[in-house]
């Protein structure tokens, strides 16, 4: 019962998303469904006439209209077919940009849960098994009603056989209305049987189509490794040609090739059982036919009709109990849709909007943080103020908590103990809106889209081209762009346009770096900026760009204590604490954790 209430769940999403596939599905069911029987019915009628001596005239009346039927059905058929194939893509894109839609408004602490992950991971995985997931169950749906149809149809054209079986017309046992009772029992107990076939039958398909999906995965993971040019310096010097060759021997000619065989044979054995099924009812209906017929209880062209329609239960008891069976396939991979659709958001936001005229601190107060599920703390007791216009660094070893201190001081995650605080208000207490304009942020792991270097920098959709090319400037990336085909509308790599730039790591790092100085917020954070970047690059930049954030608020993350020489305070973390506060001068004096980070690198450059 609950998977039939998700069933009608599933159409109303179906409707939601596109409001024509559903009766454009459904009319072509019909219509598919409908075809053999105005052959069977026709050709019955003309044998009959034959058969009678009727005229050619009176023939050919029905030649014709049979003609003309089967002509107005293909062409609607294959009409309907072109429109539902239209629908079925846009059904998919749709499906697709909701989803997309959905996990862009998420919590971003919700989208770094292992658990949503995997089940992000999974859709992905059904959409790329399986056409998707609604455009899938549209089809077995259409499957299923054509198969309904055209038990429906069969059972009317055979009702004047039933009374004929339910009559004595002899002393033999074909002749009996036993034998029908039988044949109609044999009929159920063959959709059941099949139903339950037709279940197994389509958990080895999905076997199939894992494995199969799962060695294209490594095939195409080997020819990415094969042909990228940037690898093939490590193949070649390391000579892992061997070692490449032996895995995809291994993986996807042996392991691959025995799965496929093994699931080949299951699938092969159920097919057996449903043929012999088929053919054992088939018999039946011949038998007793025949009988009657033999009797001359009915005409050569009834004969016909009948057998066409008894055969047409059959095939329309398979394409049943199949449907049934690929539901068994279809309502998981759904349920995972819904899982990500349905899920809720628990931040939640306050109503008041940020008066920045008079400048802005912002103060971590006692703050504790813990990620769900971690079982350490990733900051602790962090104390710590930022004031208005304050040129800031952070600083410390790797996983001591620099970066979550910048997620915290974003909101992408609450804090797990203490308060953030604004010009003396949480955080918690501001509109989304007015928190996300208050900061410009570089993180460590930037993406840089394959669209148009203006839409990578104007985000927002605001061009303003003289603002566009100020910030190019000031984050040494000018000049590239510049000589770019298309200068700013030029795209980048080659996902969307073939014709893309292709750009290195240190140019991407600036344009993200020039992104961030044209959305112009109040703080400007960058975590790692120059990381990328050779010695003479990273000094051009820090020289422009701090001229650039003169007047606002910037807080530098950096393994490169360069940076903390032009900045008023530096703060250092180690191991999930604030150590140390103040400027390069005093924190060189107390000899502290900031000092032996300063010696270490120092004497690398100090002969």
């Amino acid at each position: 019962m609950s998977n039939i209430k998700f069933v009608f769940k599933m159409y109303r999403e179906i409707f939601s998303l596109d409001k024509k596939i559903e009766p454009i599905a459904f009319f072509n069911a019909i219509i598919t469904a409908a075809r053999p029987f105005v052959n069977i019915y026709f050709t019955a009628k003309i044998i009959k006439l034959l058969t009678d001596g009727a005229t050619f005239r009176s023939v050919l009346v029905y030649i014709i209209t049979a003609v003309v039927l089967n002509f107005a059905l293909k062409y609607s058929g294959e009409y309907l077919d072109n429109c539902y194939q239209v629908h079925s893509s846009m059904l998919y894109g749709r499906e697709n940009y909701k989803m997309a839609k959905k996990i862009f408004s998420i919590d971003y602490e919700k989208l770094e849960e292992n658990h949503f992950r995997e089940t992000i991971h999974k859709h992905e995985e059904a959409g790329a098994s399986r056409w998707a997931r609604f455009s899938y169950f549209m089809w077995t749906s259409t499957v299923f009603v054509s198969g309904v149809f055209t038990v429906a149809v069969s059972i009317i054209m055979i009702l004047p056989l039933l009374k004929i079986g339910f009559t004595k017309t002899g002393d033999t046992f074909f002749e009996r209305p036993i034998f029908l009772i039988l044949l109609v029992v044999t009929i159920v107990l063959m959709a059941v049987v099949m139903g339950l076939i037709a279940v197994k039958m389509n958990k080895s398909y999905l076997a199939a189509n894992e494995a199969y999906a799962t060695l294209d995965r490594l095939f195409y993971s080997l020819i990415d490794i094969f042909d990228d040019y940037k690898t093939g310096k490590e193949i070649r010097l390391y000579k892992e040609q061997n070692l490449i060759d032996s895995i995809a021997t291994k993986k996807i000619l042996t392991d691959g090739e025995k799965t496929l065989k093994q699931i080949s044979m299951r699938t092969a054995k159920t097919s057996s059982i449903v043929a012999v099924m088929g053919a054992t009812v088939a018999f039946g209906v011949y038998v007793f036919i025949g009988v009657k017929g033999n009797l001359g209880l009915f005409d050569i062209g009834s004969l016909i009709m009948y057998c066409g329609a008894f055969m047409q239960i059959v095939n329309g008891v398979m394409q049943i109990a199949n449907t049934l069976g690929k539901l068994a396939e279809i309502i998981p991979l759904a349920k995972v849709y819904f899982e990500i659709i349905e899920s809720k958001s628990h931040k939640t936001y306050g109503d008041k909007e940020m008066n920045l005229s008079g400048g802005f601190e912002i103060e971590f107060n006692n703050v504790s943080f813990k990620y769900p599920n971690a079982k350490n703390y990733a900051l602790q007791n962090v104390n710590l103020k930022i004031n208005n216009g304050e040129h800031f660094a952070v600083v410390g070893k790797n996983g001591s908590g620099k970066t979550t201190f910048i997620k915290l001081m974003c909101r992408l995650y609450d804090v797990t103990d203490g308060e953030i605080l604004i010009n003396g208000n949480n955080i918690k207490e501001y509109t989304e809106d007015s928190i996300q304009k208050l900061y410009s942020v570089v993180f460590q792991d930037f993406q840089i889209f394959s669209i148009s270097v203006k839409d990578n920098i104007c985000a927002d959709g605001n061009f303003d081209k003289d603002r566009l090319y100020d910030c190019l400037k000031n984050a040494s990336i000018d000049e590239r762009v510049a000589q770019m085909p298309h200068k700013e509308n030029t795209y980048l790599y080659k996902d969307i346009d073939r014709d893309g730039v292709e750009i290195s790591g240190g140019e991407s790092q600036k344009l993200a770096l020039a992104r961030a100085l044209y959305k112009n917020a109040p703080t400007v954070i960058l975590d790692e900026p120059t990381a990328a970047l050779d010695p003479i690059a990273e000094n051009e930049i820090y020289s422009r760009f701090n001229s650039f954030v003169e007047n606002k608020t910037a807080i530098y993350i950096s393994h490169r204590l360069s940076s903390c020489v032009f900045c008023d305070r530096v703060a250092v973390f180690d191991k999930s604490r604030l150590v140390e506060v103040g400027t390069h001068k005093e924190l060189l004096s107390k000899n502290g954790q900031y000092s032996k980070l300063w010696t270490a690198q120092a004497k690398y450059y100090i002969s």
